[in-house]
């Protein structure tokens, strides 16, 4: 017993407030019971949480051992000192430090603000910037957000950015997805025959989805619509939605309609238009010179 408060007594006063042993165990003390509360605020986030879990988990260790180390530094005698006039000065100090780091605090702060308000949150399929960047929402940190693309390439973006840019949140769609599926026919083909094949094509498919109202149906609004959208030089253009559970699903969805209409278009008459040109040479324009060949 005399060893240990031999040991205990060595810096007291000097370097340790309490004594060696004694401000070891409090440093300990103080470190267990901010990794306790750690685990038990995380437990009750995945509860009650729904949404950015990590970014919040995250700020809530930072705090914790934040004070945690502060209260460690505090049993340091030549820490009291410069500790007090950290707190004397703490006004100007974070004066500095904002201006030092103002893009870090506005991504601190834009991070804080994407939290509150939900615009998305890990899981979310997201267009950035009117398709800039598109992909899945995997992580949302104090600084950036992480979207991972359909390369399977992960982009960063700071949450500064993020919280200003122009946001299309397509997970927020109720679980499905409007798609455009654009087909174009040649003046010459029946035009109402290609409108009701479309139709059949659509709903034949196996993860065709009627996303019509109750309201809709007993109106009897048609489960799928064709429309002539555009007059082209050569063609006219017909176009339907398609919904989807997702944009992976949408993708091959038109992909596998496409395929079945155009064996439908090329068994039914329905021609697909192409480029023309007519070379008129010498022989079959009289009137032009030796060397003229015209092209239309």
């Amino acid at each position: 017993m005399d060893i240990f408060h031999e040991i205990n007594q060595w810096g007291k006063g000097s370097v340790f407030k309490y004594g060696f042993l004694d401000t070891l165990m409090i440093m300990l003390c103080f470190l267990v019971c901010a990794y306790l509360l750690k685990r038990l605020i995380n437990r009750s986030i995945k509860r009650h949480v729904k949404v950015n879990t990590r970014f919040v988990m995250r700020l809530v260790k930072i705090t914790l051992y934040t004070i945690a180390i502060y209260g460690c530094l505090s049993l340091l005698t030549p820490f009291e000192s410069v500790l007090g006039k950290v707190w004397g000065s703490a006004g100007i100090i974070a004066v500095v430090i904002g201006f030092a780091a103002q893009e870090a605090m506005g991504n601190f702060v834009n991070g804080l603000l994407i939290t509150t308000f939900k615009p998305f949150k890990i899981g979310d399929l997201v267009k950035v910037n009117q398709g800039e960047y598109e992909g899945y929402v995997v992580d949302i940190s104090l600084r950036d957000t992480v979207i991972q693309t359909y390369e399977n390439t992960k982009v960063i973006i700071p949450n500064s950015v993020m919280n200003k840019a122009v946001l299309e949140n397509v997970s927020l769609n109720d679980n499905t997805k409007g798609n455009f599926l654009e087909l174009d026919i040649s003046y010459e083909s029946d035009m109402d025959k290609a409108m009701r094949i479309i139709k059949e094509e659509v709903m034949a498919h196996p993860n065709f989805l009627d996303h019509r109202s109750q309201d809709e149906v007993t109106a009897g609004v048609e489960p799928v619509i064709v429309r002539l959208i555009r007059f082209n030089d050569s063609s006219i253009t017909l176009r339907t939605t398609v919904y989807s559970t997702s944009n992976a699903e949408g993708f091959a969805l038109l992909s596998d309609l496409r395929i079945a209409i155009k064996h439908r278009f090329d068994a039914e008459g329905i021609d697909f238009p192409y480029p023309h040109r007519t070379i008129i040479t010498k022989s079959q324009h009289p009137n032009a010179n030796d060397d003229s060949i015209e092209t239309r």
